[in-house]
């Protein structure tokens, strides 16, 4: 059927489609992070990241062993009398933690320059008697390719020899490049047991909720800080370590190490953890000012107690006092030391409390699900159902977000809400503009096609039709006449064009009385299909009746033409059921509501196929397959290929209805002819002969018993392959 007018509700499911598509696809861009995790995300995350801590939710200090900030405040210049930290004061910090026994020192201070012989010579020396110190290094890095700077001394010998390794990699990453070091003063790294890197890199909202776990330094890598550590804790090698990037570095649990299965920490393309932060400062771990430590080292009975304190637990010296520079904010607090990101990360190691992003294909699963249910609740007879799913998808992202926090999964809140938003926002407006010429684009364009109750039906229940493309099994109906053109040729054109007019207005009738739908006139020929636009699981039975109907129908019509000295019309029909793609199809000017497909092709072939049967209604094995058992009268007539198509195919003759009146010799006539064909099938060619030949006695004009005998006494059993299956090919459309 010919639409002359835009198809709204098609605009607006292709609209949505469209558009949620190429939303969607967005999550899948090389560069998504940049696009679905932003600051909005983030910043949605460290609300519900406060509230998370704030109610016991959050990551959980390590017990065993501990963590411990030894800060240089205030007081502690103070104490030491000096505006600046003198290494002979530091060096008295290092002997008194060596009494103490900690697990690992690491300072977030670097000593880049000599100072006093003798202070540096006191601190180097009281480095190498503590043991277990991590001096870190700083670099300064870039996100492209970067050839690193390096420079002839022995702390950049110590970098390359002892702290940068080649580790195995997956995945396509895209690595902080480091461009050159701010490096301990060599003798101190001569000195320290570890190193590692500290760089901090703020988010694009200057908020620090990120550690970069690796860097890579020409064609090695440098472990951060707390990384260095842990791996030194566990007894692993950083080579032996594993990076899949956007994913996660894999810490393995080998021989070797203390680890009872791999520890896993989720990272992004640059290497980044999201740092498990458990509270703010103060009340994440143990702390304690570096001049309170050596006045308690002086008093014997408290010296016990700082055993216990210190003792197989990992200690961070940081300057902390006004001033500083090294603070910024994180997701829990304004102004934060910037040693609680090494610290943090270190205890989520010791923990084994890690954040894990959402990945890409997760994003579009949930996305997605919420897309359809906001697109499923659009398509209701009223606006409500879209309100409520949009407040229902709103709440449970509310709900999901908080729920995967809590369980260490960062959802990117704010993306997902936006993009779901886009998508009510793009639905609403469309169906708005939709909504107003619903009906009448419906009857508009059924009206004349499809029975007047089916009409009424889809003005009552607009949402019951679907007007993009979609596959449906359909059972598709073609007619024509016979003989067509001989006939047109020998009458005047008022004539047929009336006689024309007569037969397609009775045809219609008869198709829209059996719930059939006019596709199109193609001169004499029909095309008409059950099942749309409203579902019927009986559709294959009503193109069946309809085609009986227009034979009976075409009967009492001849007599009247006859009367009339008009000729004697006769219509052939063939009926096929399949899978078929069910829409508009046209331009936006003119549209064509129809069904296309191999299954069409199959069913406009039946009609003229029965040309060579003689037969008048033919059906495919696919629509007997659809049909009532028992209500139809049909005959297995042969098995045949049409041109271009290498499936065989069952086809049918309908004859009657089973409760028709028939002769004896009748039934006898098609069960001959059943036996033969089946006997045909099985190569019993023998019983297949005597069957055919009885068959003719009793019909002898029976193009299909002629044709299927011819065939017996042609077959030879010894041309035939073993994928014989009685087809025959047809060599004309």
């Amino acid at each position: 059927m010919n639409l002359r007018f835009a198809d709204y509700r098609r605009l607006s499911f292709l609209g949505i489609v469209v558009v949620g598509a190429a939303l969607l696809a967005t999550i899948f861009l090389p560069d998504s992070m940049g696009l679905v995790w932003n600051v909005y995300d983030y910043k949605a995350l460290d609300t519900v990241y406060r509230l998370a801590v704030k109610s016991g939710h959050g990551p959980q200090p390590s017990f065993s062993p501990q963590l411990i900030y030894l800060d240089i405040t205030d007081s502690s210049y103070d104490s030491f009398g000096s505006n600046v930290l003198d290494r002979r004061d530091m060096a008295k910090i290092n002997l008194a933690l060596k009494e103490l026994s900690p697990q690992a020192v690491a300072y977030d201070i670097i000593f880049a320059r000599p100072t006093s012989v003798q202070a540096d010579a006191s601190f180097s020396d009281s480095l190498r008697q503590l043991g277990s110190v991590y001096l870190p290094v700083g670099f300064a890095l870039d996100d492209a390719p970067h050839r690193f700077k390096w420079h002839q001394d022995q702390a950049f010998t110590l970098l390359a020899q002892k702290y940068l390794a080649t580790v195995e990699q997956d995945g396509e990453g895209r690595p902080m490049h480091a461009v050159r070091v701010l490096r301990q003063y060599e003798d101190f790294a001569a000195a320290a047991f570890g190193s590692g890197d500290i760089s901090a890199l703020a988010d694009s909202d200057s908020v620090y909720r990120h550690c970069l776990m690796v860097v890579k330094v020409d064609q090695k890598f440098s472990p951060s800080l707390s990384l260095a550590m842990y791996l030194d804790w566990a007894g692993v090698e950083f080579e032996d370590i594993r990076v899949e990037w956007g994913k996660r570095i894999i810490i393995p649990a080998g021989k070797n190490s203390f680890l009872e299965r791999d520890v896993i920490i989720p990272i992004d393309r640059q290497g980044r953890a999201y740092v498990p932060f458990v509270a703010p400062r103060g009340n994440d771990f143990q702390q304690m000012a570096v001049h309170e430590l050596l006045r308690h080292m002086e008093d014997e009975h408290i010296r016990g107690n700082l055993l216990d304190l210190f003792e197989g637990n990992f200690v961070f010296i940081s300057d902390v006092a006004a001033g500083s520079s090294d603070r910024g904010d994180t997701p829990l607090e304004t102004g934060a030391h910037l040693v609680n990101i090494h610290a943090s990360m270190l205890n989520s190691l010791l923990t084994s409390t890690f954040y894990s992003a959402w990945s890409c294909r997760q994003l579009a699963v949930l996305t997605g699900a919420m897309y359809l249910l906001l697109l499923v609740a659009s398509f209701a007879k009223h606006s409500w159902p879209l309100y409520l799913a949009a407040a229902v998808v709103v709440a449970s992202l509310l709900g999901l977000s908080w729920w995967e926090f809590i369980h260490f999964r960062l959802l990117p809140l704010v993306s997902i809400l936006a993009l779901v938003g886009t998508f009510f926002i793009i639905q609403v407006v469309i169906l708005q503009m939709n909504s107003r010429r619903e009906r009448a684009f419906i009857r508009s364009t059924f009206a004349r096609y499809v029975p007047e109750k089916v009409v009424h039906e889809l003005l009552a229940k607009p949402e019951m039709i679907e007007l993009g493309g979609e596959e449906r099994i359909v059972s598709v109906l073609f007619s024509d006449l016979a003989d067509f053109t001989t006939i047109s040729e020998k009458m005047a054109a008022s004539d047929l064009v009336s006689l024309l007019n007569d037969y397609l207005t009775e045809m219609t009738d008869i198709i829209l009385q059996h719930g059939g739908i006019i596709d199109k006139f193609l001169g004499d020929a029909i095309m008409a299909e059950y099942g749309i636009p409203l579902e019927n699981s009986k559709h294959a039975d009503l193109a069946v009746g309809t085609a009986l109907h227009m034979q009976q129908r075409l009967v009492e019509l001849r007599e009247e033409w006859q009367k009339r000295n008009l000729p004697a019309l006769k219509c052939r029909v063939g009926i096929n059921t399949g899978r078929m793609i069910v829409g508009n199809i046209g331009s936006h000017a003119v549209l064509d509501y129809t069904v296309i497909g191999d299954a069409v092709n199959l069913a406009s072939r039946l009609e003229g196929v029965n040309k060579l049967y003689g037969t008048s209604i033919l059906i495919s094995e696919f629509t007997h397959a659809h049909l009532t058992p028992g209500l139809f009268a049909t005959r297995a007539l042969d098995v045949i290929k049409v041109k271009g198509k290498s499936q065989s195919v069952k086809v049918y003759e309908v004859y009657g209805h089973t409760s028709d009146q028939r002769t004896a010799d009748e039934e006898r006539f098609f069960r001959l002819y059943d036996e033969g064909f089946s006997a045909y099938l099985q190569q019993n060619i023998d019983r297949a002969q005597r069957r055919f030949s009885q068959a003719l006695e009793l019909q002898p004009q029976d193009q299909a018993a002629q044709l299927m005998l011819r065939r017996c006494e042609q077959f030879d059993i010894q041309s035939e392959n073993e994928n014989w299956d009685g087809s025959i090919t047809l060599q004309t459309k």
